[in-house]
């Protein structure tokens, strides 16, 4: 048996849905060189950060080689520089104090000035060298790492402009991928429907048996005049399996319409047609008694009754086809 209950529910209606790819990743060279090995073919499926491509790094490995050098000679020149600037600093503070014996004069102070200002310069040329040569070290190291193309999503390699030996440009297309989630289902829907469907619905979506959950994205503002229909768009709440997950794969979806409302519903099993009508047998003071009923919308593996039994009552869901109206009957209640 099963209680007859209430749940808020809204009507659904069926549809046929197509999966549609959203736009693909768009996979680009960042520098500049020649193309070694292409490691996947079109049709591929491959993971995030796989190596997609091999970009000839002879010329970025000898640019760091060299930044390296002229970084090491920079700084070593630095290094006299400031030695020199101590021994400066300390000849201007022997000339102030011969100035102020009048051993020396203001000329000679100032040539001995004009040095340490010479010096000054010198070392901040230098400083201002080694920082344009570290901003072009960092810009070569990321120049090395982007040798190596890597896949920024999983997906399924649906383009490749890219052969082996070519020199590619920075910005240079040189494949497209479609990621696992850039995928929707796309159903065409009658406009009087399509006006109670609200976004952000939930979506049952079915194939082979399986069952996935979606939601209403959006609806196309345009009216197919010859059919009546617009078309709704439904994005995913799972990543499908590779075997559902190409383009054009038809699914059958029940979309919810209008707003929520309490439905009582019954198991679809305790009906039992008769004719052109139905009963359902509910348990009353251990007795099965016939009910006729009317249905109204189906939902799932449950069925909404308008009229014939009520909230809390029992329907026998098992065993009813052999029942008779009054019978005797006993609820085995079953460990769970």
């Amino acid at each position: 048996v099963n209680k007859v209950q209430y749940f808020d529910l809204a009507e659904k209606t069926e549809s046929i849905g197509i999966l549609v790819a959203i736009n693909p990743t768009i996979i680009s060279s960042k520098i500049s060189q020649e193309i070694l090995k292409i490691h996947f073919n079109i049709g591929d499926n491959v993971k995030k950060n796989d190596v997609l491509f091999t970009l000839d790094s002879k010329d970025i490995l000898r640019n760091i080689e060299q930044i390296y050098a002229e970084l090491k000679y920079e700084r070593q020149i630095l290094d006299i520089l400031e030695k020199k600037l101590s021994l400066r600093l300390s000849k201007v503070q022997n000339a102030k104090n011969l100035k102020k014996q009048n051993i020396i004069t203001q000329d000679n102070l100032d040539g001995i000035n004009i040095l340490l200002l010479e010096n000054q310069q010198q070392i901040a040329q230098r400083k201002y060298n080694i920082k344009k040569l570290e901003i072009l070290l960092r810009e070569n190291t990321e120049n090395l790492s982007f040798s190596k193309v890597l896949s920024p999503v999983s997906g399924n390699i649906v383009n490749i402009d890219a052969q082996v030996g070519a020199l590619t440009s920075k910005g240079k297309v040189l494949a497209s991928i479609l990621n696992n989630k850039s995928y929707e289902i796309e159903t065409d829907l009658r406009s009087d429907l399509v006006s109670k469907v609200k976004l952000g619905s939930n979506v049952e979506i079915l194939k082979d048996n399986q069952i996935f959950s979606g939601k209403v994205r959006g609806v196309v503002n345009l009216e197919n005049i010859r059919t009546g229909t617009r078309k709704m768009r439904i994005s995913l709440n799972h990543i499908l399996p590779n075997n559902l997950n190409a383009s054009g794969t038809r699914f059958t979806l029940y979309i919810s319409v209008g707003d929520k409302m309490p439905r009582l519903l019954i198991p679809k099993d305790a009906l039992i047609p008769i004719g052109n009508k139905k009963i359902v047998y509910v348990v009353d003071k251990g007795l099965a008694k016939k009910k006729f009923i009317e249905t109204g919308v189906s939902v799932g593996d449950k069925i909404e009754i308008l009229k014939g039994v009520e909230e809390g009552q029992l329907v026998v869901t098992k065993g009813n086809e052999n029942l008779i109206p009054n019978q005797e009957v006993k609820i085995k209640r079953q460990k769970k």
